[in-house]
């Protein structure tokens, strides 16, 4: 069976892959698939950061503006509807470059993931109930007594996650890290070539900070004003996202504007961070320091080039 090939772009926020995902994909004569947990909501894209509309004209995108408010979109919705979108663009005879910086998401389309139980919602409705009674901090104590291997890879605060390891748990009897043991995440469901963007530290962090005070001056608190009227869960996204839940938090009186702003940018550094941690893990990816010099992007075209097997 011939695998689709496909160029893979990744790497922490603001380490600039969608202005060189979109400038890549011009070259190559392609379109892209957006991966990002956060920008699939139709009703948000200050905090989310999504392709300006500049770039949404330059090229295709896909993978933005998906769903409105409610349940998230879970990593194996999103790689069925990647798939879908990768079988398009080919028959279109398109390259196709998938690109964010949502690494389950990633790990979903290259890979697929874990044949775990499907949802419990008797079993969700009982975890938050103990959540809302002890606290996440508790809960996540809990799973790192059960199943440490899978603690030390989930955020403290990150319920979602913390929720599904601690229900699979309670429906199976069996560990999140059996069944990733078990799945191995070897069988490769696409050809890639993965290119990761990167920069120094102190550069990343800066940028960070410079979208954070974007952010905030234009229009983030609306945004999550918004979604406090629609009365979502704060523990729950999109509304416990980077910059949202902190902007929630000035707007529920619990610190001000700008007590969140600083909040924001030292989660976001946090984050940026873990994303790393996250990528390096896969030995396949070429780390590039962003931004490219015009010689240094061509030889990246001539690389992908070669892999596709095409001269564009």
């Amino acid at each position: 069976m011939t695998l689709p090939k496909i160029i893979q772009v990744v790497g922490p926020t603001a380490s600039g892959k969608t202005a060189f995902s979109v400038r890549l994909a011009e070259r190559l004569h392609g379109e892209l698939i957006n991966v990002d947990s956060m920008q699939v909501y139709r009703p948000l894209a200050i905090g989310t950061d999504k392709p300006s509309k500049e770039q949404q004209a330059r090229v295709p995108i896909h993978g933005i503006d998906l769903i409105d408010f409610g349940p998230p979109m879970d990593a194996a919705e999103f790689a069925a509807y990647a798939h879908e979108k990768i079988r398009e663009i080919h028959s279109r005879g398109n390259c196709c470059i998938i690109s964010g910086g949502t690494g389950l998401y990633h790990r979903a389309i290259v890979y697929g993931l874990i044949e775990a139980p499907s949802r419990n919602d008797a079993v969700r409705a009982r975890l938050r109930a103990e959540r809302d009674e002890i606290g996440i901090a508790a809960m996540y104590e809990r799973l790192n007594q059960i199943d440490p291997e899978a603690a030390s890879k989930i955020y403290s605060t990150d319920w979602i996650r913390i929720e599904r390891a601690l229900e699979i748990y309670e429906t199976t009897g069996s560990r999140l890290s059996d069944f990733h043991a078990k799945h191995g995440f070897k069988t490769a469901r696409v050809e890639r070539l993965t290119l990761g963007c990167t920069a120094p530290r102190q550069t990343l962090y800066q940028k960070i900070e410079q979208r954070l005070d974007e952010m905030w001056t234009q229009g983030i608190m609306e945004e999550t004003q918004a979604m406090l009227d629609a009365q979502l869960d704060p523990e729950q996204l999109p509304l416990k996202a980077l910059g949202y839940k902190q902007a929630a938090m000035a707007l529920l009186g619990q610190c001000s504007s700008q007590e969140a702003l600083e909040l924001a940018k030292r989660e976001t550094r946090r984050f940026a961070k873990r994303q790393l941690t996250w990528f390096h893990a896969d030995k396949e990816i070429e780390w590039m320091d962003m931004p490219l010099s015009d010689e240094d992007f061509e030889a990246v075209v001539r690389k992908c080039q070669e892999f596709l097997g095409v001269v564009c």
